[in-house]
């Protein structure tokens, strides 16, 4: 097969079973915690402190959880996947070429520029909070268990998200939808999930932004490390700089 050939190869999968699939991901993903929560809770029923609290006030079970809820997630497609005879490299994860740094770059900036203008107009919507903090777990972590919520926050979420979302739901939406149409269905999908107002705008931009740099650089790898670059300034924010 030419490289021309590769270029043009057609995803095997449509837009029905990229909806579809993503949302069993999803769900099977939130369903696959019974597991670690019903052991958890098992340990944790001779102890005084609250079962809430507890699991709240430890790193280890929030990098638990988050490994739980990405394998339920990558384990759906990845079953999909092999059933239409693809694989993860189908979804495009590529050589990186030294250009594609430059337009990771463009797109940081991007990013940055756009969600701070949005947010702004957004915040004179009556109810619109754009100050309202997102839990992102690992509240009690500190010291070496630092390291815990950086693995929790920046490398897992970004790979997982980005192979079910900009992966395998935009290519699947954009195989037979227009492009514009499939980036915005797969932003709002995707802001959808994060059940917050100001989280869901700023993760909506961000999905934007992360389809026009895979549509650049034709290589999934650059949307996790924009995807990563985002949640570490998040996790710089609340862990590194931040009075705590």
């Amino acid at each position: 097969m030419g490289i021309e050939q590769l270029k043009n190869k057609k995803v095997g999968w449509g837009p029905t079973a990229a909806i579809f699939i993503t949302i069993a991901a999803y769900i099977f993903s939130q369903l696959i915690l019974i597991i670690p929560l019903y052991l958890i809770s098992k340990i944790h029923s001779d102890n005084s402190i609250k079962f809430s609290d507890y699991i709240d006030n430890s790193p280890w079970i929030g990098l638990l959880l988050t490994g739980f809820s990405a394998l339920g997630l990558l384990s759906v497609i990845i079953i999909f996947l092999k059933k239409r005879k693809s694989s993860l490299r189908d979804l495009g994860f590529k050589k990186i070429k030294f250009s594609d740094f430059g337009w990771l770059l463009l797109a940081i900036i991007s990013y940055i520029f756009i969600v701070a203008i949005v947010l702004y107009v957004a915040s004179f919507i009556p109810g619109f909070n754009s100050n309202q903090k997102q839990d992102v777990g690992y509240a009690a972590a500190a010291g070496w268990q630092i390291g815990l919520a950086f693995i929790g926050l920046v490398i897992v979420p970004p790979i997982a998200e980005e192979i079910v979302f900009r992966g395998f739901l935009y290519k699947g939406l954009s195989s037979k939808w227009p492009k514009i149409f499939s980036a915005l269905l797969t932003s709002f999908i995707f802001a959808l999930f994060h059940f917050q107002w100001n989280v869901s705008v700023d993760v909506f931009v961000l999905s934007l932004v992360l389809i026009a740099l895979l549509e650049k650089t034709k290589n999934l790898w650059m949307c996790v490390f924009l995807h990563a670059a985002k949640n570490f300034i998040a996790f710089a924010t609340i862990f590194l700089f931040a009075t705590r």
